[in-house]
């Protein structure tokens, strides 16, 4: 069981079984549970009510969490390990399983390889485009894409990769409504470096795109 304190998870690291479930109690201000790949978020926003959430881990891997209020200041990960042979929860049934919310089948684990986002198995799609892949350092540049089947209203997360392989949430927005049964999104970002970006949204596998950023032109001296 995770609590959340004062602008801290406590404990902020736990380990359970496969199958198992981890419940998050409010004890005070406003906070919410968001894990990193987009799979999960309860309460939808940070509430300061005396919430009380929970999730089952029907996947085995390391799934990284924070505060959407704190971000990175306040975050927490629960490593979910296989059960001993002969005994440990009952498997799932296949694709079902998970918490509300959660999506077909649970979670997938944490800092995956580019392109292995979560609910890659679910069947939605999801693209990613930049209005430019090489910007000049500093300048804004728009990403923008869209999601098959609808799921208008649903929000997308995105990330850029680490250094050490995971990624980590800089952007959210939500999908709107388009011609079709799609739905689409745009969100503008400033970029100072080369970077890798993805973009994620539950039941979906994850796109991912390279900015390769350019310096500014130094000034000519006469």
């Amino acid at each position: 069981m995770a609590l959340s304190g004062p602008n801290r998870f406590s404990p902020s690291e736990v380990t359970i079984q496969q199958g198992e479930t981890v419940t998050w109690k409010n004890g005070s201000g406003t906070h919410n549970v968001l894990f990193n790949d987009g799979s999960y978020e309860q309460p939808t926003s940070p509430s300061s009510s005396s919430w009380t959430v929970s999730r089952t881990f029907d996947a085995v891997g390391d799934f990284a969490y924070i505060c959407r209020q704190h971000g990175t200041a306040m975050a927490g990960i629960v490593h979910v390990v296989a059960p001993p042979p002969g005994g440990g929860p009952p498997e799932p049934e296949p694709g079902g399983g998970g918490s509300p919310g959660s999506g077909p089948g649970g979670p997938a684990p944490g800092g995956q390889a580019p392109g292995e986002g979560p609910g890659g198995g679910s069947g939605a799609r999801i693209t990613l485009k930049a209005s430019d892949t090489t910007p000049l350092a500093g300048k804004r540049v728009r990403l923008f894409g869209v999601v098959t089947p609808a799921r208008d209203g649903a929000k997308v997360l995105i990330q850029k990769r680490l250094r050490n392989g995971k990624f980590k949430t800089i952007a959210n927005t939500r999908l709107h409504a388009a011609p079709g049964d799609k739905s689409t999104y745009g969100v503008k970002l400033r970029v100072a470096k080369d970077v890798v970006l993805r973009a994620t949204v539950a039941g979906a596998k994850s796109k991912v795109r390279k900015l390769d950023v350019r310096a500014h032109p130094s000034t000519a001296t006469h």
